[in-house]
């Protein structure tokens, strides 16, 4: 990616790198739509869930509280401690990602938008919404406007793990699915796919898409 630091013949002294604010929010909430495309995409398939939704699933069988609810309550808890943590990783992209999702699902509900599935399509699905979840994680963290919850954890055991974002990715997947099946929730092989998918579709976005001017949030000012 071009150095955007470097200053030509042309530029003044006193020109610096900012973010492109517009950008940052259009890459958060448009990250955050398509991730929960791919959501629906695999909870429709019947095979299992992504790693947050299994978690929940299972908490819910402990607790009378509705799904969203629950999905809010995690996020909220999560953000309060990386804000202790380490804050920088808080901004409004945090919120909009963290609270957003849910609001994205909800809308699709009401919009009808896939409630089913032809027969025999839910493989296909599965790995479509598991390709499509990564992306729009993706998208959102290219937006640099505030780590959501779950990628924050992703990025504290990235640096614990001195790891990629791949292998940081498969092994906080594998724990929460793990947790999420211990309190009740369904796994099927399903839930397999998206281990092995969301974390290289993550990591693939995050390195292509950034060669591409439009998917810049930096610009010189």
């Amino acid at each position: 990616m071009p150095n955007l630091c470097a200053k030509t013949a042309f530029e003044s002294e006193d020109q610096v790198i900012k973010p492109n604010i517009a950008k940052q929010l259009f890459f958060a909430i448009m990250g955050t739509f398509i991730a929960a495309v791919g959501v629906r995409l695999i909870v429709v398939s019947g095979l299992g869930a992504d790693a947050i939704s299994t978690l929940v699933l299972g908490i819910l069988q402990h607790v009378p509280l509705k799904f969203g609810t629950v999905s809010m309550l995690f996020n909220g808890i999560i953000l309060i401690i990386i804000f202790f943590y380490d804050r920088k990783m808080i901004g409004i992209g945090s919120l909009i990602n963290s609270f957003g999702l849910g609001f994205c699902l909800n809308i699709l509900d009401w919009a009808g938008i896939l409630h089913t599935i032809p027969s025999g399509m839910g493989y296909l699905s599965i790995i479509a919404g598991s390709i499509v979840f990564g992306f729009g994680t993706g998208i959102y963290l290219l937006a640099d406007a505030g780590s959501a919850a779950y990628e924050s954890l992703m990025i504290l055991l990235k640096r614990g793990l001195k790891s990629s974002v791949k292998v940081a990715r498969i092994i906080l997947d594998a724990a929460i699915f793990l947790t999420g099946f211990l309190l009740g929730g369904h796994i099927g092989w399903g839930t397999l796919i998206v281990l092995l998918l969301m974390g290289p579709s993550l990591e693939m976005t995050l390195n292509q898409l950034p060669k591409l001017k439009f998917f810049r949030v930096q610009e010189v000012k």
